[in-house]
């Protein structure tokens, strides 16, 4: 549905894992669930981009870790592959939404 053609107290509250992203969220679950439930952005990235099919970009990372089903917990300082430091969050699964995703299923 084109949300242009609501208005814009009816429209939804921006949400990912509908159609698109489905398959990134099930795989970060399970990357989670592999690093003891919390991990930070690169490792996230890195993971996904060695074993899954396609990759994700970055962009579409962050996207789907700020409206996802995922909670930021804090931030650390992380070197990515070309050893420049960054400050990356740490994310952590929202328990809340997961079970409202299985409950629908």
């Amino acid at each position: 549905m084109n949300n242009r053609r609501l208005k814009l107290h009816e429209r939804p509250a921006p949400a990912v894992g509908n159609n698109k992203h489905a398959n990134t969220i099930r795989n970060i679950l399970h990357f989670m669930d592999m690093s003891g439930g919390q991990a930070n952005t690169l490792d996230i990235y890195y993971w996904l981009n060695d074993n899954t099919k396609y990759g994700v970009p970055m962009s579409a990372l962050i996207n789907v870790l700020s409206k996802g089903p995922f909670n930021s917990v804090g931030k650390e300082s992380a070197t990515n592959a070309l050893a420049v430091k960054r400050t990356v969050k740490i994310w952590e699964v929202k328990v809340d939404k997961v079970e409202e995703r299985s409950e629908k299923a």
